[in-house]
């Protein structure tokens, strides 16, 4: 063997013109080999397992933190469904806004007097005040929650209670009598309908 001609050849290989293209090939197989991973990887994962994903996707709808309407609406439905003569229930209950939440806070308040005297035996009082507020919070593990003082619920503006039964005039009133007892709402903004 000639370790010569060995060594021109890979002189020659190696010139300038064959690394850049060495280098090109080497880039568009590794972008290949990462496109590659990725599509298969996440096509193999969606591909074995819907179900799973299904489930995380009705986890997180459980999981999801109702509204004070839907709160209202699932408690009233629950109560009205049990008495005597009612079927099936549909509540829809609107309120006025969301509740309104005072939270407490450090207020400082300064008050700050100047007297100034010129030259001409003028005296004049300069006073600035300035406050400053803050909103109290608690620590609870690693979040920062504002510490509440007070909790405004809202006020409801109406109530629709569409019930099996309440075409018999006993249960709508037992019902009618029921919805403003437990929010508290005058009748004019309560109505009964009985359910197809």
């Amino acid at each position: 063997m000639d370790f010569s001609k060995i060594g021109e050849k890979l002189k020659d290989f190696v010139s300038k013109k064959h690394v850049a293209n060495i280098i090109v090939v080497m880039a568009v197989l590794v972008i290949a080999l990462i496109a590659y991973s990725d599509f298969f990887v996440k096509s193999s994962n969606t591909k074995s397992s819907p179900g799973k994903l299904q489930d995380d996707v009705l986890v997180q709808t459980a999981n999801r933190e109702l509204t004070e309407e839907e709160a209202l609406e699932k408690k009233l439905k629950t109560i009205l469904e049990t008495m005597r003569g009612v079927g099936r229930v549909e509540v829809m209950i609107t309120l006025e806004m969301g509740s309104e939440i005072i939270p407490a806070s450090n207020t400082v308040n300064s008050i700050d007097t100047t007297e100034e005297k010129d030259s001409s035996g003028g005296v004049r009082l300069m006073t600035s005040q300035s406050s400053t507020q803050n909103i109290v919070t608690s620590n609870n593990g690693s979040q920062q929650k504002p510490l509440v003082l007070k909790e405004i619920k809202p006020q409801i503006n109406g109530v629709i209670v569409v019930a099996e039964g309440a075409e018999n005039i006993e249960v709508k009133a037992e019902l009618y009598d029921a919805v403003k007892t437990v929010l508290q709402v005058p009748g004019h903004k309560v109505q009964i309908y009985p359910k197809n």
